[in-house]
């Protein structure tokens, strides 16, 4: 460049010292640093930042630190941006004192933390269980007139479900939910793992209940967790009305989903509704495999419903789809216990047939 006569700028240089720090190369970063200097070009506080974040993604909080103090000394004032960089690479080493520390010189020099600052330095706190000190400084946001975000809530509902205190996290979610905060389908996430954790399922549900009466909508993985909760406390026809609700929302059940409730069926008397959910698979272009049918005649040889487990067992060999051993061991132990061998005879010359293949 300079051999064609053309000479870099200000912006050429932070260009290039932030393509070298996105590679990983700090040092030649700073030599290129030097050589701007050296050639009147006053680097500015975004060619500083960028150094800095470099060096706190490669853990060198010292080098950070240094043209922190750099930059100071030769009268180019760091920004929120700047300290906020320095203050989440030392919450991520578990230097939460030395965020503190860096806060206080922050304000110190009338440079306002904003909610990202804040959020940064409540997160390192509430991942060392430092919840009191955590809220002291959420009271402090608020105080200072900056509202707290979503990422503020999803914080520090998510360390009061890790602590086991979920009823207060629910209240935490509300309480900030009434100052306005935007609400997401992860912070209700987060309440609803954490009652299932607890075993409470109907809080589980309920909480579930007003994430969509708020217009949130939940993925597959959601509508599969709650139906899975729901089964298992025996309430499969509230997992079916969620099923189609699921479906009428738009969200298209996967193949867990369908699992789920046909286990759940398997506590019925009857093995229709299992052959209608089945059916059900196929005409959505479901098709059911062996991760599907395998748990069913687990499930039922387990229950010991053997004709349940043998019309499973005729599908899927019309389907041609083979159970796998761990599948087929209990059902041939309950029909041999039954005095049933000749079919326990068929099961075996299937499935040692597949092991020939």
């Amino acid at each position: 460049m300079v051999s064609r006569g053309r000479y870099p700028d200000v912006v050429t240089y932070g260009t290039l010292i932030n393509g070298l720090c996105k590679n990983g190369e700090t040092e030649k970063a700073e030599e290129l640093l030097h050589v701007m200097s050296s050639q009147g070009f006053q680097p500015n506080v975004v060619t500083y930042t960028t150094l800095i974040d470099g060096f706190c993604k490669k853990g060198l909080l010292d080098k950070a630190v240094e043209k922190l103090q750099c930059m100071v000394s030769t009268g180019i004032e760091p920004d929120v941006v700047t300290y906020s960089t320095v203050m989440d690479a030392f919450c991520k080493e578990r230097e939460t004192r030395k965020a503190e520390v860096l806060l206080h010189v922050m304000k110190s020099r009338r440079i306002l933390p904003d909610v990202h600052t804040y959020n940064i330095l409540i997160d390192g706190l509430c991942k060392m269980n430092k919840l009191e000190k955590a809220w002291k400084f959420v009271d402090e946001m608020v105080s200072k007139g900056i509202l707290p975000n979503t990422v503020t809530c999803n914080i520090t509902v998510d360390a009061l479900c890790k602590k086991g205190d979920v009823y207060k996290a629910e209240k935490q979610l509300y309480h900030m939910l009434d100052q306005g905060v935007t609400h997401d389908v992860i912070v209700y996430n987060i309440v609803r793992n954490g009652y299932s954790k607890l075993g409470c399922w109907k809080d589980t549900v309920r909480v579930f209940k007003d994430m969509l009466d708020r217009g949130l909508q939940p993925n597959e993985f959601v509508y599969s967790s709650i139906m899975d909760s729901m089964c298992k406390q025996g309430q499969t026809k509230d997992a079916v009305k969620l099923f189609d609700l699921m479906e009428r929302k738009g969200v298209k059940p996967d193949v867990v989903s369908y699992g789920i409730l046909l286990l759940g069926y398997t506590n019925d008397d009857t093995v229709v509704d299992v052959m209608n959910i089945l059916d059900r698979m196929q005409l959505c272009h479901v098709a059911p495999d062996h991760l599907i049918y395998n748990p069913l005649l687990i499930r039922y040889a387990k229950n010991r419903k053997v004709n349940e487990a043998m019309c499973v067992l005729s599908r899927m060999k019309q389907e041609g789809v083979k159970p796998d051993f761990a599948a087929s061991s209990p059902l041939l132990e309950l029909l041999l216990k039954m005095g049933r061998v000749d079919d326990a005879r068929d099961l075996m010359d299937w499935t040692s047939t597949e092991n020939d293949n």
